[in-house]
């Protein structure tokens, strides 16, 4: 193999690729990142068995072929070559050389035909969403997969895919919160489908998604994969198996309250309780509702702190109390100018919502009090 391009369009995509690399892999192939030069192009491949991301760009093609370079490696040798062309050649016994002005490397390559591959995939189900929506989506949920490295449940560390009636709905749960969203889809197949991602792609996979409108996604299902392609990338991913919650039946349907604050205001007093939480004692953050008024109050080994926040609240005054971490997440996420608080009692769940939007909510569980 022997090809040249630009240091910079391969450092961009060297990085994208690195994210599906992971370092004390069982194969030393897994800590590589897969180099094939064909027609034109270069394509790159970096593969975990769980996930897989593939990207191209174009290169001068002297002598087609293929090599496995160390990600690190190659990562580190890249982003330190001046802004110009490199070349790159791989000989028959796998050593490479990486030349760029009067910077010239050698190092080890491994066979490419030795490269680990996910399964292929059989798309059952194809979706289009623009790509600054899913990854508004993917944002304003993520925050509610689980993470606890103890939780036996593999369904609460991912997030629900449900397509329906021409919309995607995703849906993040870890039984003491959970966030929705629902947008319509720019294409759609007929039939119902529900796919479970694991958070830890979509974590990626937000950070990828361009912003510019004009970019789509193309979202294939087969049975246990996903492949998400978009721009100049392919990301494909194992699936959890298992099924989901019923979440539709743990939303309440009515509530005694449904009170509008004003959103800038009720995020600042909420942040304001920062300073003071520790993660030892865990004391909640207590709203009360009170005659036009919610008084904020916590405290911590590390000192009080009391605010308050003007709202039309005008019944029975009553006490809240909530985690700060899963408060905060809820209301940060709701962007538009005012908040609504939905709530039955200081034991019911509370929805966090937008009074203008209805294609989100989050849910929060209080603290007992």
């Amino acid at each position: 193999m022997k090809i040249y391009c630009d240091t910079d369009k391969l450092s961009a995509a060297l990085s994208l690729v690195s994210k599906a690399v992971e370092s004390n892999a069982v194969s030393p192939h897994l800590e590589g990142v897969l180099f094939k030069a064909r027609g034109g192009c270069l394509y790159l491949k970096g593969n975990n068995m769980e996930v897989c991301i593939e990207t191209s760009i174009p290169a001068n093609i002297a002598d087609e072929g293929d090599i496995v370079i160390n990600c690190k490696i190659i990562n580190d040798i890249v982003r330190r070559l001046p802004k110009d062309v490199v070349e790159i050649i791989a000989n028959d016994r796998s050593g490479v050389s990486v030349s760029c002005l009067n910077s010239d490397y050698n190092v080890v390559g491994l066979p490419a035909g030795e490269y680990p591959e996910l399964p292929p995939l059989t798309a059952q189900s194809e979706i289009k969403i623009p790509a600054p929506v899913l990854k508004d989506m993917i944002n304003k949920t993520i925050f509610a997969v689980s993470t606890n490295p103890d939780e036996v449940r593999k369904v609460l560390k991912g997030s629900l895919f449900e397509v329906e009636n021409g919309s995607l709905t995703i849906v993040s749960v870890d039984m003491v919160r959970m966030a929705l969203i629902t947008k319509e889809l720019t294409k759609s197949t007929e039939e119902s489908i529900k796919f479970i991602v694991p958070g830890k792609t979509l974590n990626e996979l937000k950070n990828m998604l361009p912003d510019g409108d004009e970019k789509e996604v193309s979202i294939a299902v087969g049975e246990n994969q996903a492949r998400f392609t978009c721009d100049n990338f392919t990301m494909t991913t194992r699936l959890i198996d298992g099924e989901f919650f019923s979440y539709k039946q743990i939303i309440p349907k009515q509530f005694k309250i449904e009170l509008p604050v004003e959103g800038r205001s009720f995020i600042k007093a909420i942040e304001r309780v920062e300073p003071i939480i520790d993660n030892v004692s865990k004391n909640p953050v207590r709203l009360t509702f009170d005659n036009g008024k919610i008084k904020i109050k916590c405290e911590t080994q590390m000192g009080r702190v009391n605010d308050i926040v003007e709202c039309d609240y005008n019944g029975n005054e009553m006490t809240i109390g909530f985690n700060y971490r899963y408060i905060h997440d809820a209301v940060v996420r709701c962007e538009d100018e005012n908040i609504q608080l939905n709530m039955n009692s200081p034991l019911n769940p509370v929805i966090v919502k937008s009074p203008e939007d209805d294609s989100y909510m989050f849910m929060v569980l209080p603290v007992r009090l």
